[in-house]
């Protein structure tokens, strides 16, 4: 049996702003860090023998904190978990683009798979591209324990094709916060969900 943990990474400034980040990024807040410790030491029995992080600089931090609680030699970074490129929305702020799209986030707000993001990606499109790269992992590390640290999007994304749900219906699976855990349990060909979007971690610690 093969054991994909999914998670998300901790809180970020840019999270705290309600600011797009997409590609770029923002560094790791104080209680972001925490989280990250929190779900180390969620995930420090789990077994893991891989630790896969998209190749951002806030995904990498929280893949750290777990890397030095289980005692890993390295953390591999993978640009292809990177998270959904929002294009000419990123570093801007929520509240203003819904000012300045409002066509767009008509559509964006009930069936966002059918935007194409100005300069960025498309939901159908990123999907395919992600489960891709899923199932090499899934060939690669048969009968194995791995852990992959991304993104919101992505993570809600791949759950929902790992569900056998369809993009049009990613609205029927968990959201994706902060270091939101998801377990999945692959025999043959078939992908059971164990925990899904899970942040009982941070129950504890007030988070």
């Amino acid at each position: 049996m093969t054991r994909i943990i999914l998670t998300r990474h901790g809180e970020t400034e840019w999270n705290i702003e309600r600011r797009v980040q997409g590609r770029l990024d923002s560094p790791l807040t104080k209680k972001g860090l925490t989280q990250a410790r929190s779900l180390a030491l969620r995930l420090r029995n789990e077994s893991i023998q891989y630790l896969y992080s998209s190749d951002s600089p806030r995904a990498l931090a929280t893949a750290e904190e777990i890397r030095r609680e289980i005692q890993l030699g390295r953390v591999i970074s993978e640009p292809r978990i990177r998270e959904f490129s929002f294009g000419d929305w990123e570093g801007k702020l929520w509240d203003e683009l819904r000012q300045n799209y409002r066509d767009i986030f008509r559509i964006w707000d009930s069936t966002p798979q059918l935007v194409q993001v100005p300069s960025g990606d498309n939901m159908y499109c990123f999907s395919e591209k992600v489960w891709e790269y899923f199932r090499e992992l899934i060939t690669k590390h048969r009968g194995e324990t791995i852990c992959l640290v991304s993104h919101g999007l992505t993570l809600k994304l791949l759950v929902t094709k790992a569900l056998g749900f369809t993009v049009d219906e990613w609205l029927k699976t968990p959201m994706q916060f902060n270091t939101a855990v998801n377990i999945l349990e692959v025999k043959g060909t078939k992908i059971n969900p164990v925990i899904l979007g899970d942040c009982s971690h941070l129950e504890t610690t007030g988070l």
